[in-house]
């Protein structure tokens, strides 16, 4: 957990941004309309490797994300703040080693403390439930020790906008005084099954840490 905190470290931004060596995606200005009345406003540049997204509700701004991808393109992980540009939270971004396929997000208080983890449809292998669905669980960031609680109610995932989706979540985190936890707590969440492999290769599974 101590090694996970240093992750919201705001300069990892920048630093990632350096170590970039792929061809990044061309830049791109596009506004998303959502169906709760939101609009967020999306800008890439053309020799960054950032998304910077802008969320406003009733023309006020509600929240900036940004989101940093690496050499392929993919969603590493991403800050978010509120309209003030307060920092709110982080995200990390997992892909399976198989498949190169998004598969799980874990988010973090401002604090750098995991209070969520979010698992795509059928990433979590022994678990045929979740086979269609998305399936988080909370976390207490005052009770480490504390099991994982199910989010019962439906969960929509925290990366870029894509269209004018319904499937649209800004990605607030959770009260960090409480772990929302319900009184139905539920086991450990599994993690998705993953082939054999090295240290170095289970490391990459989210982004890499930097000193």
């Amino acid at each position: 957990m101590k090694t996970l905190r240093l992750l919201f470290i705001l300069p990892l931004l920048a630093a990632a941004a350096q170590a970039q060596t792929g061809k990044q995606a061309g830049a791109y200005s596009r506004i998303f309309q959502h169906l709760d009345g939101t609009r967020t406003e999306s800008f890439k540049h053309g020799n960054k490797n950032t998304i910077e997204e802008l969320t406003y509700k009733n023309n006020i701004l509600h929240c900036i994300r940004v989101f940093t991808t690496d050499s392929k393109g993919r969603t590493r992980q991403g800050v978010i703040y509120d309209g003030k540009r307060n920092p709110l939270g982080s995200i990390l971004f997992g892909y399976d080693f198989a498949t190169d396929q998004l598969v799980e997000e874990r988010q973090f208080n401002k604090k750098g403390q995991l209070i969520r983890k979010l698992f795509y449809p059928g990433a979590i292998k022994n678990r045929p439930e979740f086979a269609r669905r998305f399936v988080a669980f909370t976390y207490d960031p005052d009770n480490p020790d504390a099991k994982p609680v199910q989010v019962r109610e439906p969960v929509r995932p925290i990366r870029p906008v894509e269209n004018n989706q319904e499937e649209f979540e800004p990605g607030i985190p959770i009260n960090p005084g409480s772990s929302g936890a319900r009184p139905d707590a539920a086991p450990s969440a599994p993690t998705p099954a993953q082939p054999a492999a090295t240290a170095a290769r289970k490391r990459s599974f989210f982004a890499p840490r930097k000193p």
